[in-house]
């Protein structure tokens, strides 16, 4: 079974934070905020032998042998529990009960490591004992008043030697090895979609964007999930409409370069036969053509820039109502030709902060789809309204019914309606909701009871 690298950081992670608790604990056991076991349990044993010793004591007047022999037993059957060593000595130094036989086991030569009051009044000492200081033991001194004079009270036992302490730790170190064994299938979770993130995003480096990964996770890396899959599907629909703009632009330019090529044979053929009648009117074709793929050329650069670079802040303040009537004018000759009227429902319009250049190329693309597709002797209709947070423009004209996805189609470069008996090149209404969805708006077809509406919702920053 092979680890991953993300399961030994986490490891790593797991074992500071362990160990940075073990150095607080240290930390504050050193400045005297919380006790270690064993000095918390020396404190305890001697303040409850102290307690015991005091029971005993009571109603008694004087220290004798029954009394002596009494606490002897009594000590000796306390100590056993922790297989330490207890004795009490009066105000003279004189031992008057021990649990042990022979004399009390300090010499007065142990090194004390260190020492601190007890809230009982008592002492206790950290002693290192022996011939080379290689045992250590807790030492606890308290007092005990009886009839006038003062007995003390010695505890004497090993540092270290309690089993709750060794369970602690040995729980402790049981504790740890199940939370690294715990980490590896944790880790792999954690890991498993980030792995498939790097799958995919190496498939996306050799150009293959079907790779997918899996959303269901409602974390951060389900997060980042879904947002590798947006960022796919955005990838693949730009590279597929990169692929088709460039099939529709080859399509586009291929007709008028064969039309110009048609024309400069012509005129070949009849200057090389001497003769100069209609060569004008071919090269007048010839510029028209170049006229249009040089437009058309510009149209593709215009739109690849809202791709490549930043459009640029909206600094104009405009009146809409003016622009759409300025539009307007502008394709009054094709509708005097096609004997087309307008009608306008307009309201009262704030200003509207935009590029104003833009947005006179959006109002000149609609109504010049609107003249261009619909009927002689039709009426285009042009609303403008004012909402609480939105400028509302429609534009409608009569035309056949339309299904959705050709509705949505019309948005498509170089898609156009009529391919074959209108003239343009499908980029106009592309170019147009660009600009309008940069402006932070919306741009959309209906087509209903034989009417076809373009309606441009535009927020008011």
């Amino acid at each position: 079974m092979k680890i991953s690298q993300l399961y030994f950081k986490i490891l790593a992670a797991f074992v500071v934070v362990q160990v940075l608790a073990v150095l607080a604990i240290v930390l504050l056991v050193r400045i005297g905020k919380i006790q270690p076991p064993p000095t918390r349990h020396a404190e305890e044993r001697t303040d409850e032998l102290r307690e015991i010793l005091r029971e005993e004591l009571a109603g008694r007047r004087q220290l004798g042998p029954a009394l002596e022999r009494r606490l002897d037993d009594v000590l000796g059957i306390y100590v056993r529990a922790f297989e330490g060593y207890a004795w009490v000595t009066d105000d003279h130094g004189r031992t008057v009960a021990k649990s042990f036989p022979g004399n009390p086991p300090l010499s007065g030569t142990e090194e004390i490591k260190f020492s601190r009051d007890t809230p009982a009044g008592g002492k206790l000492y950290l002693l290192e004992r022996g011939p080379n200081a290689e045992e250590k033991n807790m030492y606890g001194v308290t007092l005990v008043p009886f009839h006038g004079a003062v007995l003390t009270v010695h505890v004497l036992h090993q540092w270290g030697k309690h089993r709750e302490e060794v369970w602690f730790f040995k729980g402790l170190l049981l504790m740890g090895t199940l939370s690294a064994l715990m980490l590896i299938p944790i880790s792999r979770r954690i890991s498993r979609p980030i792995n498939q993130l790097t799958d995919s995003a190496e498939h996306l480096a050799r150009g293959d964007f079907s790779p997918r990964v899996d959303t269901n996770r409602q974390d951060e890396v389900g997060r980042l999930a879904r947002t590798f899959n947006h960022m796919a599907e955005n990838l693949e629909k730009m590279i597929r409409g990169g692929r088709e703009l460039t099939a529709n632009l080859s399509h586009e330019l291929r007709s008028p370069l064969a039309r110009i090529r048609i024309s400069q044979q012509i005129i070949r053929d009849r200057l090389d036969s001497g003769r100069t009648d209609g060569v004008a009117k071919h090269v007048a074709k010839m510029e028209a053509e170049i006229d249009h793929m040089d437009g058309l050329i510009d149209k593709i650069l215009r739109l690849s820039k809202f791709d490549l670079q930043d459009p640029g802040p909206r600094e104009d303040a405009i009146d809409l109502n003016d622009f759409i009537e300025e539009a307007v004018q502008r394709q009054q000759p094709l509708m005097e030709r096609k004997a087309m009227t307008v009608r306008r429902v307009a309201s009262s319009l704030p200003a509207y902060r935009c590029r104003a250049e833009d947005i006179r190329m959006v109002l000149d693309n609609v109504l010049a789809n609107a003249v261009k597709y619909g009927p002689e002797n039709g009426e285009i209709t042009v609303e403008s309204l004012a909402g609480e947070e939105a400028l509302t423009v429609a534009v409608s004209n009569p035309y056949p019914p339309l299904t959705a996805q050709e509705l949505e189609a019309l948005f498509t470069p170089f898609k156009r309606l009529g391919y074959d008996d209108v003239e343009g090149n499908g980029l106009g209404l592309a170019f147009a909701r660009r600009i309008v969805e940069d402006h932070g708006g919306t741009m959309s077809a209906s087509s209903t009871n034989g009417t076809f509406r373009m309606t441009l919702l535009l927020p008011l920053d």
